[in-house]
């Protein structure tokens, strides 16, 4: 990594930033069916080599946005289950999960989208996102139970209800089901 005089940073790590960001503000603008790169090298004020050269191309660049709005929602439910154990814990993922990723407009623009409409069920069997889910809740040995709740919450973002609905769905059914789960063990001590 070469330190920009100028920057104060690596060049090509605040160009990528600086091209993801764009991404990010145009599909949050126009959702992922109208992302294209000319779109984002004017967006970013560079070229479409430039984009290239720095994000790997229109799949990569589409892939990091996603992860990079991913991992904030990551960091923000864990920092809201910290000190949550047992069925609190459990409410808080799936609650505060929920209220990010529907307050995110890159990921909703992606589950409005042609691609991510088919991309659904793929999605849903992810195992970087299944250890995340399992993680969570405490059921680390049971990726049954961890794809069932990515499917609960897929659920709720698709085919959203009243809000007093979806928390009464959430204690009546889902709560008890994964709280019951015979294996169900609180993160271990770190």
């Amino acid at each position: 990594m070469a330190i920009d005089w100028l920057l104060g940073t690596d060049r090509h790590e605040t160009a990528a930033d600086h091209i993801y960001a764009a991404a990010a503000d145009l599909i949050a603008r126009h959702g992922f069916d109208h992302f294209d790169i000319d779109a984002v090298a004017r967006r970013a004020h560079c070229s479409r080599a430039t984009v290239y050269r720095h994000t790997g191309g229109k799949t990569r660049l589409r892939e990091t946005v996603m992860a990079r709005a991913a991992t904030r929602i990551t960091a923000v439910v864990d920092e809201a289950v910290s000190d949550r154990t047992g069925a609190d814990r459990v409410h808080t993922v799936l609650t505060v999960a929920i209220r990010e990723i529907r307050a995110d407009p890159v990921l909703m623009a992606f589950l409005e989208s042609d691609p991510g409409a088919r991309a659904v069920t793929t999605f849903a069997a992810s195992p970087a996102l299944l250890d995340i889910a399992a993680d969570f809740i405490g059921l680390r040995d049971d990726p049954v139970a961890a794809a069932w709740l990515i499917r609960t919450v897929l659920s709720l973002l698709l085919w959203p209800a009243d809000p007093d609905i979806e928390a009464e769905l959430l204690r009546r059914f889902t709560l008890p089901i994964l709280e019951s789960h015979p294996d169900r063990n609180p993160r271990p001590e770190e």
